[in-house]
């Protein structure tokens, strides 16, 4: 069984991949991508998650409480759980949530959104105490970075990504770039998202 903990700073995009992971189960979706097999999923926890600002009507991404996703390998009945929490750090029950999940989780996932500076999602780690030696990295809303500029954003990123986790003396064992959200001609990356929390889970 793998515990697996999505980290990341506010609406990075976190709990749209845990969603985006659970649709690829319960579609029979996740048989299909790179590596896939036959997965059920045993119970999903989105209670966390603030749905509506009373003020203007337009949906929130905050995560209160840690989202929570268990599946199951139909083949090895081993069962993986999935967690998602907030992002903000403000919040003292948010902080606690993410502190939680990074004691217990045996893989961490750091999620980075492409579309906004780096430097300013490192905030959200300096505060994360445990970590594991080696850590995955997550690039998501890929899509929002115009075409051209794609390549080199990514590399970029990634040099100032392994510098700050070096100083901690964390590695990065892989990185996967995903768009988490159902766009035309972006079908290979949501294939990615799945593919990435697959292989995590089934293979540690």
């Amino acid at each position: 069984m793998a515990n697996i903990g999505l980290l990341g700073a506010v609406s990075v995009g976190k709990t749209t991949i845990l969603r985006l992971f659970v649709k690829y189960l319960k579609t029979k979706k996740i048989v299909d991508v790179k590596g896939g097999k036959e997965c059920v999923v045993v119970k999903t926890d989105f209670s966390g998650e603030a749905v509506l600002d009373p003020e203007t009507g337009v949906k929130e991404t905050k995560t209160i409480h840690p989202n929570r996703v268990v599946f199951r390998e139909v083949d090895t009945h081993k069962n993986h759980t999935l967690f998602a929490p907030g992002g903000d750090r403000g919040r003292a029950v948010v902080r606690m949530g993410v502190i939680t999940i990074s004691r217990i989780a045996k893989q961490i996932i750091a999620v980075f959104a492409c579309d906004r500076p780096v430097k300013d999602q490192f905030q959200f780690f300096r505060d994360v105490r445990f970590f594991p030696g080696q850590i995955y990295v997550c690039f998501n809303k890929y899509d929002l970075v115009p075409e051209g500029e794609r390549e080199s954003t990514i590399e970029k990123m990634k040099e100032e990504i392994i510098d700050f986790f070096m100083k901690r003396k964390i590695s990065i064992k892989e990185f996967h770039i995903v768009c988490a959200e159902n766009i035309p001609n972006m079908e290979e990356y949501n294939d990615r998202a799945a593919e990435m929390i697959l292989k995590i889970a089934t293979e540690n």
